[in-house]
Order: C-alpha cells, then structure tokens, then sequence
C-alpha cells in the first residue's frame, strides 16, 4: 500500500507526460501483480499447486510420466523445447540414468543446450509469474545455459555466482567474462530491487538458508514474486545432511553428497534436503502466500517429480 501511495504521488506532482505514462503503466502493472489466484486455481498443462504432501503425493500419483527402459536407455527421447519452441530430440545422459535414474539432470535439447530442470524452470517461471519485458529478475546463478536463456529473454535479468575471496557486490574475471559475485545469504542489492527472484538448486548448499530467504524477501519489490528450486525428501520434513559448528568447521551427519560447481571440479557440498517445512520458513521470511507447485510433462519431456517452492511479496 506504501508502495502504491507513493506511485500515485509521483503521479500528480510530475509534469512530464511521458514519465507520467511510465508511472501510469508501472503503477497498473504493480495493481496486476497483486491479483494472484488462489493457491487452489494455481493450475495449468503441466502443473498444480499444493499445500499439503498428501495432494503433492495424489498429484504425482496420477501424473508422473518416466520412459519405458525395459527394453533399455535409449540414447534420445522425442519432445517439444519451450525455449527453443521446437520439436527435437532431447538427449539422454544414459550414464546418469542407469545409475540413479535421474531424469531431472538429462534430457538436454541439442539446441539450446537446457536440460530437463532448466528447460522446465524457465517454462513454469514465464507460466506462474508472467513477467514483462522490462521486468528486473534476480538469478543466483550466471555462467550456466539457464542464466544465458533468461537473460536472452529478459534484459534486466542479473544473475551471480558465490567465490568466498571476492568482495561482494564486485565482478571476478571469469573464462565466460566478467561475473557478479554475491552471497545470497548477505546481498549487495537496494530493497525492492527486483520483481522476481529465482533459484534453481542453489539452496541446498547454503547451511544459513534462511538468513538467504530473508534477503530474498528484502530485494523483492511488491508484487514480487520468489522461485525455488531444491532437492526434495518428498516429505513434511527438510533432512539436514551437515552442518557447521562456531568455528565454520563442517559435521557431516550423513555420507557426504556434492553436485556440480560450475567454478569448481570438486563440486558443492550438499547441507539439505527439504521437505514441506520450507514453505514455513519461508512465511517466516515474510513471504504472505508460499505454496508448493508439482509439475511433470511427457509431451514436453519434464520427466520425473518436479517441485518448485513460490513466495510471494505482499
């Protein structure tokens, strides 16, 4: 209401038809971002809200599409790309699936080089959030496929990667160029800085993520709207795999698990796996409505259970 108040103010005192038409819009687009839809109508092709694991369970009971590999893995799987807006043959990791039979990390299009997460974030992301053009968007990655496929669709995309001997808010000199460092749990950016913030399996390696759910809430303007991508226990309850003492020294309470890092072949120590209790925490944060979104796709190849954790800013 602050926010709209001070529009409105603006408004009247400028004597500037085009800012006052700037003004107008954005002061429209702000009314349009708080119409949500109930949690409940927060459904579409390929996904639907839930706020309870027994509706996440019923949901992927029904839906939940895996390829048949019976007969064995095969090398590619027919679909459409949202991103490329293509029909292709996305690319199986066939290693990964033998292994693990993880369908979240293949599946890449020979296109654009998104695999099965990253395709699908960037799809749901543009389904729920509906973003404009000239949107401001907060990415906590950026020399990945997925930052360059954001930040080609929307121009004030800024996206950052983690390097602990770099001051925050600076730019390290990259293979890729210049890259934004930041702490996500300690940002750099003005309040109200941006009208989505995305993560994408980011959190999991932050053992203060909450102090990093704070700070999405503070960099979001109103309106705006979070989404988090994180590695699941399927349950009500987030599993806590190491932790850190006073002196910063890590205690693994289960076998240590690392994923990728793309500035770092060593990889990323994994301190969480979450359950619905994030969505908690993230009211605690501040977010007014947080709400589970399931989501899984043959046709376009979202193989496997997806979840996607949103906040909105009030």
């Amino acid at each position: 209401m602050k926010h709209m108040i001070q529009m409105l103010k603006t408004l009247a005192r400028s004597e500037n038809r085009t800012f006052r038409n700037r003004a107008a819009s954005q002061l429209l687009g702000w009314i349009n971002r708080k119409r949500w839809p109930e949690t409940d109508q927060v459904t579409g092709e390929f996904y639907r809200a839930v706020t309870t694991s027994q509706d996440m369970h019923a949901y992927f009971d029904q839906a939940n599409p895996i390829p048949d590999i019976s007969a064995g893995i095969p090398d590619t799987v027919p679909g459409s790309c949202y991103v490329c807006h293509r029909d292709v043959q996305f690319e199986v990791k066939v290693d990964l699936i033998a292994e693990s039979n993880n369908w979240r990390e293949t599946l890449k299009c020979p296109i654009c080089d998104l695999i099965n997460r990253w395709r699908s974030s960037v799809h749901l992301f543009e389904e729920l959030v509906g973003p404009e053009p000239d949107d401001r968007i907060y990415l906590t990655e950026a020399i990945t496929p997925l930052f360059k496929a954001i930040s080609e669709r929307f121009e004030h995309c800024v996206g950052s990667e983690y390097a602990p001997d770099t001051p925050l808010g600076t730019e390290l000199e990259l293979p890729s160029g210049p890259t934004r460092i930041e702490d996500v749990t300690q940002l750099t950016f003005p309040d109200a800085s941006f009208e989505a913030v995305l993560s994408f399996d980011v959190l999991e390696h932050v053992p203060d993520y909450k102090s990093a759910l704070r700070e999405f809430y503070r960099v979001l303007a109103p309106g705006g709207q979070v989404l988090i991508s994180v590695p699941s226990t399927f349950t009500d309850h987030t599993q806590t795999r190491a932790e850190l003492d006073a002196d910063g020294n890590i205690h693994h309470l289960l076998e240590p698990s690392y994923h990728g890092d793309p500035l770092s072949d060593e990889g990323v120590l994994c301190y969480y796996e979450f359950g619905l209790d994030l969505l908690d925490e993230m009211k605690q944060a501040g977010f007014r409505d947080a709400f589970l979104v399931c989501y899984t796709s043959r046709p376009w190849a979202y193989f496997g259970a997806h979840l996607m954790f949103v906040g909105r800013k009030a």
